[in-house]
């Protein structure tokens, strides 16, 4: 088997283990209104009222938007929504969880899964606006669970690579 097919069975497991983590079925949800900046704010604000760090990322991604004055959704840069997220690299993984980027429900619902999965880690390069901690050892700070996860993903690496040097083996000794 060539590396090539290896490293994308790793980046497949590595996708699996993000998307396969349940999640509220309350959180699914999507609304069909364009709500405004301060209508955004108030659910973003109740949404995450017990994660302050997410409040503040999402004023500093986007002051708040969902929606440009327009009524389309917030698109800059290649991020889409809110909490900004790489459109390219985060739709397929958030559809796959039933949130669609697009809403406002969806947004602050699969923000809440990436914020569960790696703490404020993936919102890092606008730190400077809204971390407020002299040295970031909260925020970023792995939790038990995310610990644990991490171990099952690297247990399923290693399985893997052990899968495939076996059939590499097997693969040499039948020659």
């Amino acid at each position: 088997m060539k590396i090539s097919t290896v490293f994308t069975s790793i980046a497949f497991i590595f996708a699996l283990a993000f998307i396969t983590n349940p999640v509220e079925a309350s959180t699914k949800t999507s609304t069909t209104s364009k709500e405004t900046p301060t209508q955004v704010e108030a659910k973003v604000r109740e949404y995450f009222k017990n994660s302050p760090e997410m409040i503040e990322i999402a004023r500093c991604e986007s002051k708040f938007r969902q929606y440009t004055d327009g009524g389309t959704v917030l698109r800059s840069a290649g991020m889409i929504g809110v909490f900004q997220f790489f459109e390219s690299i985060h739709t397929t993984g958030a559809l796959a969880l039933g949130f669609d980027l697009t809403t406002l429900d969806g947004n602050l619902g699969y923000a809440k899964h990436v914020y569960e999965t790696q703490g404020t880690i993936p919102w890092n390069g606008s730190a400077a606006c809204w971390d407020t901690t002299p040295t970031s050892t909260i925020s970023n700070k792995p939790n038990r669970e995310q610990l644990m996860q991490q171990i099952v993903i690297l247990t399923k690496l290693i399985t893997l690579l052990q899968t495939q040097l076996s059939l590499k083996q097997a693969g040499k000794n039948s020659h």
